[in-house]
């Protein structure tokens, strides 16, 4: 199991725990209407409903990643609706395919030269499956080497150079300092 599931899992076991505690008692605390065993059910309902259509939806507009991890989601309220399972084993899939075809794009236009464009091929990836290790090793290292190529060995700032033939302009003497009022200067 990669770390995003299980953080997505940890979380949702966060939340259920939440949901699961007592109400608080003792002085000063409100009382808490707990829903009805119908109602849970309800609420539960509408979320998976929501849940769903949000992942077929982000399928159709290919947020593949933020679909997968809706599916995971739904897996997690639901494991043994082999339904779930599927649509999000079928997508892991999916991503992988499109990883694996951008990490040869991003490689092809790296041997072209074309390190832009590997670099896009590399953030798609990245998109898909912000995780995936060889992309974001492959971006770093595409960095390092264009800092190394436009900044390494220059100044970091604009220095002032004299040209040759050319004097510095003497420094402007400062101007006597002005006698206070009331000094002896000012006495007859």
């Amino acid at each position: 199991m990669n770390r995003p599931t299980a953080a997505l899992l940890a979380g949702c076991a966060l939340l259920l725990a939440g949901c699961a505690g007592t109400p608080p008692s003792g002085p000063g605390a409100e009382p808490v209407a707990l829903p009805l065993p119908g109602q849970q059910e309800q609420a539960i309902g509408r979320f998976e409903g929501e849940q769903r259509v949000r992942a077929l939806q982000l399928e159709d507009e290919g947020q593949w990643a933020d679909a997968a991890w809706t599916w995971e989601v739904l897996v997690v309220l639901r494991p043994t609706h082999a339904p779930y399972r599927e649509r999000a084993a079928a997508l892991r899939q999916r991503i992988a395919l499109a990883v694996a075809e951008q990490l040869e794009r991003a490689q092809a236009a790296q041997r072209r030269g074309a390190q832009e464009q590997a670099a896009t091929h590399y953030l798609r990836a990245l998109a898909l499956q912000p995780d995936h290790a060889q992309a974001a090793d492959a971006l770093r290292a595409l960095e390092r080497e264009r800092n190394r190529r436009l900044y390494l060995g220059k100044p970091s700032r604009l220095t002032i150079q004299r040209r040759d033939g050319l004097e510095a302009a003497p420094p402007r003497p400062r101007p006597a300092a002005k006698p206070a009022m009331g000094s002896q200067a000012d006495a007859p």
